[in-house]
C-alpha cells in the first residue's frame, strides 16, 4: 500500500497512470480478499468441523457436548503450542487433547484356529493390548475415561455444560449411555491398531474357504477408494510371527500418502475422518472417509 501511494503521489500529473495504479490495488484487494474467504468457506463447508451440529464441535453453543464460555474449536484437539510429542504414534499434528491411559479388551492373538493357519482375520492386535497411533486419539474422549475439556494447553480443563446433553456425564466424561460410547471393551469392534503386511494377506487368501471365510485382504491403494482409505502408522506386530505393518516407502505405494520412518496398518482414521460430518447419502453414517459404506469395505476385502 506504501508503494501505490508514492506511486500516486509521483505521478499526480499523469491521471491514466494514477487511475491505473488505484485500479491495481482494488483488484489486488479483491483477489487477497477472495483467497483468504475461499479458505474460510471450506474450512466452514457444509458438514465440517466448524458447523454447529457437527458432534466434534464442542464450543460454546453448538448443538450437542458443548463447552461452557469456550468459544474456540479447534483447541479441544489441537494447539499451536506445547503439543504432545509423536509418542506411541500418535501422528497427527499439534495434538492437544489428553490421552487415555486405560487397559483395553480386545481379541485374543492367536486364538481361532482354521487348518494348518492359525488365523489372525480377527485376531491381530498384539500386546500390549492398548491400541496406538491415532487410534488412541479418537479413545481418549470416546473410552470415557478422560474429561472431554481435559487439553493440554489450559491450566485447568475446559469446562464443559453437562445438562446440556445426555452424551456428557456429570464428570465431564462421555456417558456409557451416548451412542458415540464405546468403553474399554473393543472385542465388538473392528480391530484397530493391525499392521498389514504380505504376510497377512498371504494368510487371508490362504484361508479363502476354510470355516466360511469369503473374503482376502488387499491393500487399499489396489483398489477404487485408495486415494481416501489410507493406512496408518502402527508399532504393533503381528501375533502369528512378530512381522511389522507394511514400511513407508515399499513398493507399489503412493509415496505422496505414505511416508518412510513409519510402519503401517489400520487405524480408527483408515475408516473415519473426525472433522466430516455429511451423512452418506441414505444411509446414516457419519464421519465415513468414502462416499458409500460398501466401497469403505471393499477397498481392502475383496472376494476371494
Amino acid at each position: 500500500m506504501l508503494v501505490m501511494k508514492r506511486l500516486i503521489e509521483d505521478n499526480k500529473g499523469n491521471i491514466l497512470l494514477t487511475s491505473m495504479v488505484v485500479l491495481l490495488g482494488v483488484l489486488l484487494g479483491i483477489a487477497v480478499y477472495g483467497t483468504f474467504h475461499g479458505a474460510e468457506a471450506i474450512i466452514g463447508e457444509s458438514g465440517n468441523v466448524t458447523d454447529n451440529d457437527n458432534p466434534h464441535n464442542l464450543s460454546a453453543g453448538s448443538t450437542g457436548v458443548q463447552a461452557v464460555s469456550e468459544q474456540r474449536i479447534c483447541i479441544f484437539c489441537h494447539t499451536s503450542h506445547n503439543a504432545k510429542t509423536d509418542a506411541d504414534l500418535i501422528n497427527a499434528p499439534l495434538w492437544n487433547h489428553s490421552l487415555s491411559s486405560a487397559v483395553y479388551n480386545v481379541l485374543s492373538p492367536n486364538t481361532v484356529v482354521t487348518g494348518s493357519y492359525t488365523s489372525g482375520v480377527v485376531n491381530m492386535l498384539s500386546t500390549p493390548s492398548a491400541p496406538d497411533g491415532s487410534s488412541r486419539l479418537c479413545l481418549g474422549c470416546h473410552d470415557g475415561t478422560v474429561g472431554i475439556g481435559s487439553v493440554g494447553s489450559e491450566l485447568v480443563p475446559i469446562a464443559m455444560n453437562t445438562s446440556a446433553s445426555a452424551c456428557l456425564a456429570a464428570d465431564g466424561k462421555l456417558s456409557s449411555s451416548c451412542a458415540s460410547y464405546i468403553g474399554n471393551d473393543l472385542t465388538t469392534k473392528h480391530v484397530v491398531s493391525i499392521p498389514m503386511n504380505d504376510t497377512l494377506k498371504t494368510a487371508s487368501i490362504s484361508n479363502c474357504g476354510i470355516a466360511g471365510q469369503t473374503t482376502k485382504l488387499q491393500y487399499p491403494w489396489e483398489g477404487a477408494m485408495g486415494s481416501v482409505v489410507l493406512l496408518r502408522p502402527t508399532g504393533k506386530t503381528l501375533p502369528i510371527d512378530g512381522s511389522q505393518g507394511i514400511p513407508g516407502g515399499s513398493a507399489g505405494m503412493p509415496a505422496s500418502k505414505y511416508n518412510t520412518g513409519y510402519n503401517y496398518g489400520v487405524q480408527c482414521s483408515t475408516c473415519h475422518d473426525p472433522h466430516d460430518w455429511s451423512a452418506l447419502p441414505g444411509q446414516g453414517y457419519k464421519f465415513i472417509v468414502t462416499p458409500d459404506f460398501d466401497s469403505l469395505c471393499s477397498a481392502c476385502h475383496i472376494a476371494c
